[in-house]
């Protein structure tokens, strides 16, 4: 146990840190130690918070998700605090040695002699974030070796770089290039494969860049013995009168064996009070569990995509579960259950981890304690939004609120966060609930208390009951669950004459097949995604059967085109408007006119549907000319940022739209859209939405046949704009504290968010914001499938429909 605070190194960007050099203090409390390398020697003390985030710094927020590769802002040393020409911007979470007091080496530096399948797990982490990097406009970063660090098998960078211009993955292959002569021998012929596909365009997406390694990863796997060794258990802890928490496998349980269904722990905090947290938590255990048995985990059905899909799935059909049982027993407000998910699951080379709420998962290896989820509050999402620090969010009221659990609303708003690590060394896994994670308790104990489990000098089941033992006697506030994984990885001697991997070079077109199917694990056979971008979330593929006769193909196409022209003509409007408009054309029948542009205006381009709409696409919101303009049906609704609730505002029908960026995530593909024009009868001088950043008006959620949880009295609260459940069990955060202890409370950690006047469980709120008509120049998010449905392709838009827009975008578009 540390009897004082352990130092706090960080790392400083911005035009101040430049006249400053090693043995100065700045700002009366950071010592610079070397280059740009900080020491707060006052880390008690809540760092300067920026009024405004400026651009350069909000990709670090947006990239919060990211926070295993990515530095995050500490706070800000101003020109006016320091007297220096600029300000300076301090990173935590930064590739710093604290012993040595250096930074980490550069990937470059320590590639040469690096195991196979560890130099194919730092290419794909690269590959993970490129899109990512991209949609942030930073992607520069992964193109700069010096920015490129590693501890162990993890890639962390010590910075973001701006893109002066977007650059591609043909790009990122000539850096890969120069690294193949001191690949591995197995992997040298891969990696120059795939560097080749990359520099001639072939790679055209992140996603493919990925699949390709996975495959190559999933070849080098199958030369290690892996097992897996699991304990768990579940304590009511000091204050409470009853445990609402549950755990898989079953408290006490210690599990031996390899990865597969059977090698799975999951961790479960309930919500709702008395009979009903713990109902919540035992039913997402049943759900959970037959839902694992039920998937086919073998090596020769290994498709990670597909995997990742049905742990989503299966984390749907739990909430489902609950809200049922809520809806069935008519359960209102903070009668209404719900849970918090963590759960892992070891498969083939690979750890998947699922995650809804603010249970946490944590990643310990010889080289550090990492936490591998963000939890699903408020506190987070104000940081992914950008609009304030981590460390100035935990001080706002409700900062610990949930922002979504299982079982309180329905699954169509709920979204699971899955995450899979490729494993090539020894290392074990913490799944725990709020009752440990609270007050930085595993950050603290992590080197004594799990670390020695892989050097054989613990067990599992001991290190539990410890950690369960520091819970009770160093928090003691709530229930307290633990699950350790233990995953051991031992490279086999015949491994040393490894089969040289190849790839075969990208070709199309190619066949979408069902993701049930199995996918081919020969790095010879068929390659990766289309490049392409569809709704679907898993998409394998394999090339089309040779030798097919071409006149049969041909008669095939021509049926299909007409075929699908007569669908088109009677149920697709734009398309049957084109069809008339030729035929009058030709036969000297009256012009047909657009009612979106008014009388007497001809329609000189007909929108086209489209399947996947690709960056600098122009798009057409759909209006029929016997709907009424700006129905529901004819408008979109854009989001402040991906896969967050904030509606930013409405467009209405006939509205021209570009796409401006395009990202993949686990929810499926997202489009930056920017408002070209609008209709002249459907402008509006509405105001923006003003999004509010101030958590101090939280008000109850009114209550439906399927409501949100509402906070209890006396604290205020403000309704959220989408369904995600407010729930209980806040995270901890500075201003923590409690009206009045209550052990019957619902999982209320000391916050003012979850104050309670009375042993009424409380359930957390969420903030609201208001909605607007966009004008011209406006940006927002939008899930690609919502916005495919309701727009149609414009490919030459006149002047005047393409309004704010540009027809080549010459600039990399940021998020709004």
């Amino acid at each position: 146990m540390q009897n004082s605070v352990p130092k706090h190194y960080l790392w400083a960007v911005g035009e101040g840190i430049k006249a400053c050099k090693p043995g100065d203090l700045i700002g009366g409390r950071y010592l610079v130690k070397r280059d740009r390398l900080l020491v707060d020697t006052q880390p008690e003390q809540l760092p300067e918070m920026p009024e405004e985030i400026p651009s350069s710094i909000a990709p670090y927020l947006r990239l919060f998700a990211y926070q295993l590769h990515v530095p995050q802002v500490y706070g800000l040393v101003s020109s006016r605090i320091s007297k220096l020409s600029g300000d300076i911007w301090l990173l935590e979470n930064s590739p710093i040695l604290k012993v040595t007091e250096s930074l980490m080496p550069e990937l470059a530096d320590t590639w040469k002699g690096a195991a196979a399948m560890r130099q194919l797990n730092w290419l794909w982490q690269i590959a993970k974030v490129w899109q990512p990097f991209i949609a942030q406009g930073v992607a520069a970063t992964l193109l700069t070796p010096e920015l490129l660090r590693v501890e162990g098998q993890l890639v962390r960078f010590l910075e973001l770089q701006p893109d002066r211009k977007p650059p591609s993955l043909s790009q990122l292959g000539k850096l890969w290039q120069q690294w193949i002569d001191d690949a591995h021998p197995a992997i040298a012929n891969f990696l120059r494969q795939l560097c080749q596909q990359m520099v001639a365009g072939q790679v055209r997406h992140g996603e493919q860049l990925m699949s390709q390694l996975d495959k190559a990863l999933a070849k080098c796997g199958r030369f290690y013995d892996r097992t897996v060794e699991i304990a768990t258990g579940t304590d009511v802890g000091r204050a409470r009168a009853h445990n609402e928490d549950a755990c898989y496998p079953s408290d006490g349980t210690v599990f031996s064996g390899i990865p597969g269904a059977e090698a799975c722990a999951i961790v479960c905090d309930g919500i709702g009070g008395q009979d009903g947290g713990e109902v919540a938590s035992e039913l997402a255990i049943t759900v959970l569990r037959d839902k694992l048995l039920q998937m086919p985990l073998h090596q020769a059905n290994w498709d990670p995509l597909s995997l990742t899909s049905k742990l989503e799935r299966a984390a749907c059909a739990a909430n489902d579960k609950i809200a049922g049982r809520n809806d069935t027993e008519h359960r209102q407000g903070r009668q209404r259950m719900g849970t918090t998910l963590v759960m892992a699951l070891a498969h083939i080379h690979e750890l998947y981890v699922a995650h809804v709420g603010d249970s946490r998962a944590y990643w310990i290896t010889r080289t550090g304690c990492y936490q591998i989820t963000l939890d699903d509050d408020v506190a987070c999402r104000e940081v992914r939004l950008g609009y304030s620090l981590y460390r100035d969010a935990l001080e706002q009221v409700a900062a610990g609120a949930l922002i979504q659990a299982l079982g309180i609303t329905s699954s169509n708003t709920l979204h699971p966060t899955v995450q899979r690590f490729p494993v090539d060394e020894d290392c074990v896994l913490l799944l725990c609930s709020d009752g440990l994670s609270d007050k930085d308790r595993v950050e603290q104990c992590w080197e004594e208390e799990i670390l020695p489990i892989l050097d054989g000098s613990i067990t599992v089941a001991k290190a539990r009951d410890r950690l369960i033992e520091i819970a009770n006697t160093r928090n003691g506030h709530d229930n307290v669950t633990v699950a350790l994984i233990h995953c051991q990885a031992h490279l086999r001697e015949e491994s040393n004459t490894l089969t040289e991997l190849s790839v075969a070079p990208l070709e199309v077109p190619m066949e979408l097949i069902a993701d049930s199917e199995d996918m081919p694990t020969d790095l010879t056979e068929s390659p990766s995604l289309s490049d392409t971008n569809s709704q679907v979330k898993t998409q394998l593929v394999r090339l089309p059967e040779k030798g097919k006769s071409l006149l049969t193909l041909l008669v095939k196409i021509v049926f299909l085109l007409g075929l699908g022209g007569v669908f088109a003509y009677f149920f697709i409007p734009p398309v049957g408007r084109a069809i008339d408009t030729a035929g009058e054309s030709l036969f000297g029948k009256r012009h047909l006119t657009n009612p979106i542009n008014g009388p007497g205006k001809t329609v000189e381009s007909v929108p086209t549907g489209s399947k996947s709409l690709e960056k600098g696409t122009f798009v057409e919101i759909k209006s029929y000319a016997n709907e009424e303009l700006g129905s529901l049906g004819d408008r979109l609704n854009l989001q402040v940022a991906i896969g967050e609730s904030p509606v930013k505002g409405t467009v209405p029908a006939g509205s021209v739209l570009q796409v401006t960026n395009k990202q993949l995530t686990p929810q499926g593909n997202w489009l930056e859209l920017k408002v070209c024009s609008i209709p002249e009868i459907a402008r509006s001088n509405s105001p923006k939405p003003n999004l509010n950043k101030d958590f101090s008006t939280v008000s109850t959620p009114a209550v439906s046949p399927s409501p949100a949880s509402a906070t209890a009295s006396p604290s205020p609260a403000s309704a959220n704009p989408s369904p995600s459940p407010a729930s209980a069990n806040p995270s901890p955060s500075p201003a923590s504290a409690t009206a009045s202890p209550s052990p019957a409370s619902a999982n209320s950690s000391p916050s003012p968010a979850s104050a309670t006047a009375s042993p009424s469980p409380t359930v957390k709120p969420t903030v609201g914001v208001e909605s607007a008509k966009l004008q011209a120049g406006d940006i927002g998010w939008i899930q690609e499938q919502d916005a495919i449905s309701k727009v149609a392709t414009n490919p030459s838009p006149d002047p005047n429909q393409q309004g704010k827009c540009v027809v080549v975008s010459d600039s990399n578009p940021k998020t709004n």
